[in-house]
């Protein structure tokens, strides 16, 4: 879903999330702790969807924050990735309607759609 190249150093590690190896791509290049998406005085970090036709990859990738932890984003991707409940664009849409941006925003906009349907199914007559 979506790619990350970081840099600690001389030392690089690139994967793909969703991953369940995230703790030890970290520790593979002196990463011992949960890290921002952002760039700093000693690590580099880029990200990117793995597939150019990965709609969904884009649109996350295009509404993460720079404060957002890596961990956090891993565990949006391993929600998202092959979802197949809702088109891209609905998905894109329900983000737009209210500038949802960041990992755990995204992450809750994502959960308030897959029970919106509940809540109308509910309805008795």
């Amino acid at each position: 879903m979506i790619r990350f190249f970081i840099m600690n150093g001389k030392n690089s590690v690139k994967f793909d999330m969703p991953t369940d190896e995230l703790v030890d791509h970290l520790g593979s290049i002196g990463i011992n702790s949960d890290i921002p998406i952002t760039c700093s005085e000693k690590i580099y970090l880029d990200f990117y969807p793995t597939d150019e036709t990965d709609k969904i990859a884009k649109i996350v990738c295009d509404r993460l924050l720079p404060g957002d932890k890596i961990s956090d984003v891993n565990g949006l991707c391993v929600k998202l990735d092959g979802m197949w409940r809702f088109s891209a664009e609905e998905f894109e849409s329900a983000l737009a309607e209210n500038d949802v941006r960041g990992a755990l925003n995204i992450d809750a906009a994502y959960e308030k759609m897959l029970h919106e349907p509940e809540q109308t199914n509910g309805m008795s007559m």
